[in-house]
């Protein structure tokens, strides 16, 4: 099985790691693409740009086997729609795909382009933090009880997965960043100095 982790990734903190590792480590994935999106559908535009981001998630990546970057929806440009990556993937590979979400995202999942074809072609992985909440009511009826179970599934299993995470977001380091802060704590070495080097997220004038 093969996991999807798609985000802007603007930029990629510890906290993407984290739940990445735990996911790998519950499921027993073979491996995990980060697929950085081209043009943000749910989200404001991304501060840096696609090269800089994927270089970013290639840094923090690094010596990690079962991680790798994946640049389908930069590459095919335009908005980027999970189902369309997901089409695209199934055609490229017979392994079951297992589409990682945030509580919030799986809350609003009704919303999304195609969410009916998004679990013909996917698992869903819904991976919830401490403090937030998820409507467990929603798809009740795909629902998984256990890692095993989604194992067997070739697609349309939900399986929640409660996942402890350091206290970073992207939005809480881009305003750190914005401060003139470097916040050590939820970025790779590797990736701060990038964006230390290149004065990524900072405002004007500064």
């Amino acid at each position: 099985m093969i996991g999807v982790f798609g985000g802007t990734f603007d930029p990629i903190h510890n906290g993407h790691a984290h739940i990445a590792a735990a996911v790998i480590a519950e499921i027993d994935l073979e491996q995990l693409l980060f697929v950085p999106c081209a043009e943000p559908v749910h989200r404001p535009e991304a501060r840096a740009s696609a090269e800089q981001r994927c270089a970013m998630i290639e840094l923090a990546l690094a010596g990690q086997p079962r991680m790798r970057l994946d640049r389908i929806e930069i590459e095919r440009g335009g908005p980027s729609y999970t189902v369309d990556t997901l089409r695209e993937l199934g055609r490229q590979s017979d392994d079951a795909l297992l589409l990682l979400l945030g509580a919030d995202a799986f809350n609003g999942f009704g919303s999304w382009k195609a969410p009916a074809e998004i679990l013909r072609l996917a698992n869903l992985a819904i991976c919830i933090r401490p403090g937030t909440a998820v409507d467990r009511e929603s798809y009740a009826g795909h629902r998984v009880d256990s890692a095993a179970s989604l194992k067997t599934c070739p697609a349309g299993g939900i399986l929640l997965l409660e996942v402890g995470a350091p206290d970073c977001s992207s939005s809480s380091v881009r305003a750190a960043l914005d401060a003139g802060d470097i916040p050590i704590s939820c970025l790779h070495p590797d990736v701060a100095d990038y964006i230390r080097q290149r004065h990524l997220y900072r405002r004007p004038g500064d």
